[in-house]
């Protein structure tokens, strides 16, 4: 999948671990699918100089998080089942991009799926659980 770069784009306000892996972006294409993105860096690599595995599924816990909070309402969301797939290295320099989709909205959870590309090539294949929180929230 391309990254789209006309797509409504806006950051991603990220505070505390989030904040040092960003700035994320993030756009909401239709009421059930989102996108966001992150341009890769030295500091996302890891030891042997790919995109490290944590921050592609932290990039992905982030990007279907708030995609959650979104499809919640603007409730708060956690995540309480998360799974992934490797399939390939992000390198330096590579935009990586994702998107998310709800599959199923329940009364307190959303289950979500979501893939995410460094450039075309398809890096990370994702699944989840997050649950509806009460009360308001930040995504």
């Amino acid at each position: 999948m391309k990254f789209d770069p006309s797509l409504p784009w806006r950051d991603i306000k990220g505070e505390g671990f989030n904040a040092l892996i960003g700035p994320m972006q993030f756009a909401q294409v239709d009421e059930a699918e989102w996108r966001f993105a992150l341009k890769l860096e030295d500091r996302h690599m890891n030891s042997v100089g790919v995109a490290h595995g944590g921050l592609l599924m932290s990039i992905a816990d982030t990007g279907l998080g708030t995609s959650a909070f979104t499809a919640a309402g603007s409730k708060p969301v956690a995540t309480i089942d998360f799974e992934c797939d490797f399939l390939a290295p992000g390198k330096n320099g590579q935009m990586i991009h994702g998107i998310a989709k709800v599959v199923r909205k329940a009364r307190e959870f959303l289950f979500m799926q979501g893939d995410l590309y460094a450039d075309e090539r398809h890096v990370l294949r994702v699944s989840g659980i997050w649950v509806i929180r009460s009360g308001g929230g930040k995504p």
